[in-house]
């Protein structure tokens, strides 16, 4: 049975997130159905991406056709906060692809927040989705809330936490950092005090701080920013293994973005996440020796965390290890199976 799966989410705008949900959703459909061919809706003209074929997203309607099913790969691509036109479109998404007689399915999303009037009437879209698993607790109540009840629905992982670190580690011994930091643009983020506490936080404990870019576009400038006042070194990334080898650096991750926190659990790296939104909250909760700081901390709160987080990183590896223990692997990946049991039926 040779089929073909549309892989939509937001690919192709050189956010490392998001490249490697998509890596880590291409290894499994490998690994586990050869007979189902992955198509990619992408940002960025290219004929293949890391092995799969690409469907540019000026061309989504002739993907959808061509593909016996569409496949949600992670990210946090269904809410209203970045702006109402980007969940029209995903929404969108959905509604053609059941216009068009094509099954959707979603493999650990997250959702929300939808705070508009028209998003929250459009959200009711999601019903026509065959089958969902969410990737956090807020998302799954989410769903509740917004009154979505036909789908199956499933509570997994982040896609990140299942990617084939081995595939990426490499080992540099003359390249260490002590702290890597990665931050975003946020509202309510008071720079100015995160600034300080760095300041002093380096000071105190004589260490190497580094900047990493996670998203090219939208992190640069304040990343800069914050690398030129600290005198420190800023590191971009070309493609995922050279991301690996610069968050494989470090001996601590301090991170606004999601997805350095999850790389850190893969790598068995200490971390503190700095929380902008519930997504960093929801994951920096399972690990209960884990620190986290509001982005609207003021300067003393954050060096003393900074400082108490330092001293405890064996014991936040510890729960790291602990945590990659109990991922919900199976519950992550079942719309997948549920997906090709419905073709199977179609046979």
């Amino acid at each position: 049975m040779d089929r073909q799966i549309l892989l939509v989410g937001y690919f192709g705008f050189d956010n490392l997130g998001d490249e490697l949900l998509l890596i880590s959703l291409l290894d499994f459909i490998r690994h586990n159905f050869q007979d189902i061919k992955p198509l990619v809706l992408y940002g960025k003209n290219l004929p293949s991406v890391y092995g799969a074929d690409v469907v540019p997203r000026k061309k989504l309607l002739s993907g959808i056709i061509k593909a016996d099913g569409v496949c949600f790969s992670g990210g946090s691509i269904i809410q209203d906060a970045t702006s109402v036109r980007s969940l029209v479109y995903y929404l969108g998404i959905i509604l053609l692809s059941f216009i068009t007689g094509k099954p959707v399915i979603m493999v650990s999303q997250g959702f929300g927040p939808v705070e508009t009037w028209l998003g929250k009437k459009l959200i009711r879209i999601l019903d026509l989705v065959y089958s969902i698993s969410v990737r956090d607790v807020d998302s799954y109540k989410f769903l509740e809330r917004s009154g979505i009840r036909r789908p199956k629905i499933y509570q997994g992982n982040d896609l990140v936490s299942f990617l084939d670190i081995d595939r990426f580690r490499i080992e540099d011994s003359s390249v260490e950092r002590d702290v890597l930091v990665s931050v975003r643009e946020a509202e309510g983020f008071r720079e100015e005090e995160f600034l300080d506490a760095f300041v002093r936080f380096r000071e105190e404990n004589n260490l190497n701080l580094a900047f990493f870019v996670t998203h090219k576009d939208e992190d640069a400038r304040i990343t800069e920013e914050f690398a030129r006042k600290l005198d420190c070194e800023i590191l971009f990334w070309d493609d995922p293994i050279s991301a690996m080898k610069i968050l494989s650096s470090a001996r601590f991750i301090v991170s606004m973005r999601l997805h350095p926190l999850i790389i850190s659990s893969l790598l068995e790296i200490p971390f503190l996440g700095i929380i902008y939104d519930p997504k960093v909250r929801s994951f920096v909760s399972l690990f209960p020796d884990a620190h986290s700081l509001d982005i609207s901390s003021d300067s003393s709160q954050i060096e003393d965390t900074l400082n108490l987080a330092w001293r405890n990183r064996e014991r936040i590896k510890s729960g790291i290890i602990k945590y990659r223990d109990n991922l919900n692997k199976q519950e992550t990946f079942n719309p997948i199976y549920d997906l090709y049991s419905l073709w199977s039926k179609d046979r």
